[in-house]
C-alpha cells in the first residue's frame, strides 16, 4: 500500500509539473512581443529635468504639444500678462498641475545649451532686497547652432526672450534670457513684450 501511495503522490506531482509547464508555455506564446517603455519626455507637454527635478511645458504659452512638436506662435506678453497667463494655468489645474510660476533667472538661464558650452565669465545679477544677487555665466563660447536650448525637450522654440521671475522691483529692470543666443537680457522693462514658458516644482 505504501508503494502505491508513493506511486501516486509521483504521478500527481509530474501531472501537476507538466500542467505548469503547458500553462507557462502558453504564456509566453500569446503574450505580445515586450515593448519599451516610452519616456514620458516623448509623449507628454511637461518634461521633467532629471536634476532638478523641475517640471517645465515644453511648448511656450501660445503654443500646443502635438504629434511631438510645439505648434503655433509663441504669445509676446509683457512681464504682468505673463503673470496672470501663468495664473490663469493653475486656476484650470493645466496638465494636471496647479502650481506653475514663471522660472527664476538661475533655473532659465540654466536651460540654455551651447555647442561649446558657455564662456567663463560671469554676469551678477541683482535681485529685490530680501534677496541675494545671483551669478550666471554670460552667453555661448564661440558660435553655435541656435536655439540654444535642448531642441529635443524642448522643440520649436522660438528665436527670442523668454521671462523669468526674477528681477529688482527698486530699479524696474527684470531679467530674461534669449535663446536666439544665449544672451541675458538684465535690463527688461516690465512693458516690454517676451514669450513664457512656466515651471512648475516637484
Amino acid at each position: 500500500m505504501k508503494k502505491k501511495s508513493t506511486l501516486a503522490c509521483n504521478g500527481k506531482w509530474r501531472a501537476a509539473a507538466w500542467a505548469a509547464a503547458v500553462l507557462l508555455a502558453g504564456c509566453d506564446q500569446s503574450a505580445p512581443p515586450t515593448k519599451q517603455a516610452s519616456s514620458p519626455q516623448a509623449s507628454t507637454a511637461v518634461v521633467v529635468d532629471a536634476a532638478t527635478g523641475l517640471r517645465w511645458l515644453r511648448c511656450a504659452l501660445g503654443q500646443t504639444w502635438q504629434g511631438g512638436r510645439c505648434v503655433g506662435e509663441a504669445e509676446a506678453l509683457s512681464l504682468m500678462d505673463a503673470q496672470e497667463r501663468v495664473q490663469a494655468l493653475n486656476a484650470k489645474g493645466h496638465e494636471g498641475i496647479s502650481q506653475w510660476r514663471l522660472p527664476t533667472i538661475v533655473e532659465l538661464a540654466a536651460l540654455r545649451r551651447c555647442d561649446h558650452g558657455l564662456v567663463d565669465e560671469t554676469f551678477t545679477l541683482e535681485l529685490s532686497p530680501e534677496r541675494e544677487p545671483v551669478t550666471v555665466p554670460r552667453w555661448c563660447a564661440r558660435e553655435t547652432s541656435v536655439p540654444t536650448i535642448d531642441s529635443a525637450r524642448f522643440p520649436d522654440t522660438p528665436l527670442r526672450k523668454f521671462w523669468s521671475g526674477s528681477g529688482s522691483e527698486a530699479a524696474q529692470h527684470f531679467y530674461a534670457v534669449d535663446f536666439s543666443n544665449a544672451w541675458i537680457g538684465q535690463n527688461e522693462a516690465a512693458e516690454a513684450t517676451h514669450a513664457v514658458r512656466p515651471v512648475a516644482d516637484r
